[in-house]
């Protein structure tokens, strides 16, 4: 995958913030410490119960999958060295021999099959079994060797164990999720030594990591809500890696003892339609007619210093089978009135709006951003803005309602519009038969070629029957401490196996 990176903005500096209330992690360089300030803290230790990517830069630590990502986005060897199609409904991996748990345990085929069993168990509910959902079963062939056992050839198998590592990542055999949930045991390059809600996760270096030992003795997470809060503690020493900084805050971190780091994401920023319940949302055109209300291109200059790109279906742009020509809706009030109009909504409505405020960069502000646009056309909207764990229990049991905000990420429209859109996935909050059909075919068909032509059918349904409001590939902003050897990845975890200090 091609990396982006973005020129500091020019603009003013920081503006000066009180540190924190509370405990703090005083000089932790010494030592060969390493603290990351983020949003929220985990919600679990388990990495098959969550769906949130604060956890999963935690959990990302501790636990490896089998394939593993490079900087380029080619695949490569973690847990397993390699892996081939002896047929087309079988993908089997030959795994890394010598691995241990860190309680001692031995890493092996058993371990495999044990953790994708619990994760594609539909009673366990792990959130992002959908990504994972056209593994049939899970076969140990020997010690070493393991199959994944599909319906129908499965093209995105390596896309999918990466992308929903959540689910993927290995765990021992026999753990209880009650225990997992509490002290992870994983085969990563850090063990699990506290965990303090709502102030700190602490791990220590994995001396016998089969990558090798990480550099930092110690790695600290902390979680530090508001931005200006995180930037205080980088600015002290009490933080290293600051993740979404502000684009405003970049010129005043650039020198000195901090830094600022910043690349393309391939996340994406879009109003999710739910238009499961009796609302306006059911017609098409209501939704329509919000595409047209909101202008994203003011927003993303006006709150993201035009950084980000913006994109015409929920589709990162270098996601396989995105057509540039593609367009979103273009911003246009007038329509979006006349669509009101001929759907009987001529003098509005009011609709709720459910999400989460400050897990993303900028995401409160350009809600209510989209909030006062939508406004102008006589949408009013009852913003309900949830905890981080509310918003997780919200989800299990398919509770948000109205305009729903939220991110995603996949670089395949397998790993986007399947579990977004197809009839009764989890995160669905729609259907269409016809859709459906699409991206189960296009799911079950290896020829690259078939396979766009497939999913150029099914983007021009999305793109009519408006189930969403595309909006904006957002950049990953980071602020650093200056003597740290570390680089971001376009998917946005934090990884930590190469991080050092100079």
């Amino acid at each position: 995958m091609k990396r982006r990176d973005f020129a500091p903005l020019l603009g003013s500096g920081l503006a000066a913030s009180m540190l924190a209330p509370g405990s703090r992690v005083a000089a932790q360089a010494q030592g060969r410490t390493l603290v990351i300030a983020q949003q929220n803290d985990a919600l679990t230790m388990d990495p098959a119960r969550h769906s949130a990517f604060p956890t999963a830069n935690v959990m990302f630590a501790i636990y490896d999958g089998l394939v593993t990502m490079d900087e380029k986005g080619e695949f490569k060897p973690a847990l397993a060295l390699s892996w081939s199609n002896p047929d087309p409904t079988t993908w089997r991996f030959v795994l890394r021999q010598g691995v241990k748990f860190h309680n001692g345990q031995d890493f092996d085929a058993n371990a495999v099959k044990f953790t994708f069993d619990r994760a594609l168990n539909p009673e366990f509910r792990a959130p992002y079994r959908s990504r994972i959902a056209a593994i049939r079963s899970v076969q140990v062939v020997d010690r070493h060797t393991v199959d994944f056992k599909t319906a129908a050839p499965f093209p995105t198998m390596l896309f999918s164990l990466y992308e929903a590592s959540f689910a993927a990542m290995i765990v021992p055999p026999g753990e209880a999720a009650e225990k997992l949930a509490a002290t992870p045991v994983g085969t990563g390059p850090f063990r699990f030594v506290e965990w303090r809600r709502d102030d700190r996760v602490v791990l220590e270096a994995n001396p016998d990591y089969w990558g090798g030992r990480p550099a930092m003795d110690r790695v600290i997470f902390r979680p530090i809500r508001e931005p200006r809060t995180r930037i205080a503690e980088l600015r002290s020493g009490g933080a290293h890696i600051v993740a979404d900084i502000t684009p405003e805050d970049m010129p005043g971190l650039q020198g000195g003892s901090t830094k600022v780091a910043n690349i393309a994401s391939e996340f994406l920023y879009f109003f999710h339609f739910d238009t499961t319940r009796d609302t306006p949302l059911k017609d098409r055109r209501v939704r329509q007619a919000i595409n047209h209300a909101i202008d994203v291109d003011a927003i993303q200059r006006a709150l993201l210093g035009g950084l980000g790109q913006r994109i015409a279906t929920v589709l990162p742009t270098d996601a396989f089978a995105y057509d540039p020509a593609w367009k979103p809706y273009p911003y246009d009030p007038a329509r979006a009135r006349a669509l009101l109009a001929e759907a009987g909504y001529a003098d509005g409505f009011t609709i709720p709006l459910t999400s989460r405020r400050g897990r993303y960069l900028k995401d409160f502000e350009i809600m209510e951003a989209s909030i006062g646009y939508l406004r102008r056309v006589g949408i009013r909207v009852n913003a309900n803005y949830l905890e981080p764990g509310v918003w997780a229990q919200v989800s299990e049991r398919k509770g948000r309602e109205g305009l729903i905000f939220g991110g995603w990420s996949g670089r395949d429209p397998d790993l986007v519009w399947y579990p977004l859109l197809v009839t009764g996935q989890y995160q669905s909050y729609y259907s269409n038969p016809q859709l459906d059909a699409l991206l189960q075919q296009g799911r079950s068909t290896i020829d690259p070629a078939e396979r766009r032509r497939i999913y150029a059918q099914a983007r021009e349904i999305i793109h009519e029957d408006a189930p969403f409001l595309p909006m904006l590939q957002p950049p990953l902003l980071y602020g650093l401490a200056a003597n740290l050897d570390w680089a971001p990845r376009t998917d946005g975890m934090i990884n930590l196996r190469q991080a050092r200090f100079t």
